[in-house]
């Protein structure tokens, strides 16, 4: 719906792209596989709190007919942004399963480095890629647990979850 009216505001101004060159981007974007992203987020910690989560990452998609896979590596910023305050970072990877090619099942683990320390943090969510001629844009959420959790001092530990967008070329 996006595209659509984009096309219809570029179709007013006379530079619309043909209904052939909109089937070439789509395909293009399918068969690079090589797709770099970032991640815009805001990761609730409980009641009324959250942080802004910042990320920057790649996947490898391989796409067939009907479904596809992914694999990705992704590093994220979290807290205050500005480098204010203390600072938080996950870095980690993942898989993805795209049971239909917009909508994508995912798991990832990774590091979450805090002021407490090192530990390990796992994730589950889904999210629906909307494309935009060769950029795709994700709305997603996800659930994440952290090991080694601390209580009220140690608000990035313990259950979590977020509700984000990724941008992705």
């Amino acid at each position: 719906m996006l595209t659509a009216l984009i096309v219809m505001l570029m179709n007013a101004a006379g530079v619309a792209p043909t209904p052939q060159q909109l089937q070439n981007y789509e395909l293009q974007y399918r068969e690079r596989m090589h797709h770099v992203h970032m991640d815009f987020s805001s990761t609730r910690t409980g009641i009324g709190k959250k942080n802004i989560t910042v990320g920057l990452g790649y996947e490898y998609h391989i796409d067939r007919q009907f479904n596809g896979v992914s694999f990705e590596v992704l590093g994220q910023k979290l807290g205050r942004l500005f480098f204010k305050g203390t600072q938080d970072w996950w870095v980690g990877g993942g898989i993805g399963w795209w049971p239909i090619r917009t909508v994508k099942v995912f798991m990832q683990v990774g590091a979450l480095f805090d002021d407490l320390g090192t530990a390990t943090q796992g994730r589950v969510g889904v999210g629906y890629n909307l494309r935009l001629f060769m950029i795709a844009i994700m709305p997603y959420v996800y659930f994440q647990t952290t090991d080694g959790s601390r209580g009220s001092d140690a608000p990035l530990r313990g259950f979590t979850w977020a509700i984000g967008a990724r941008i992705q070329y």
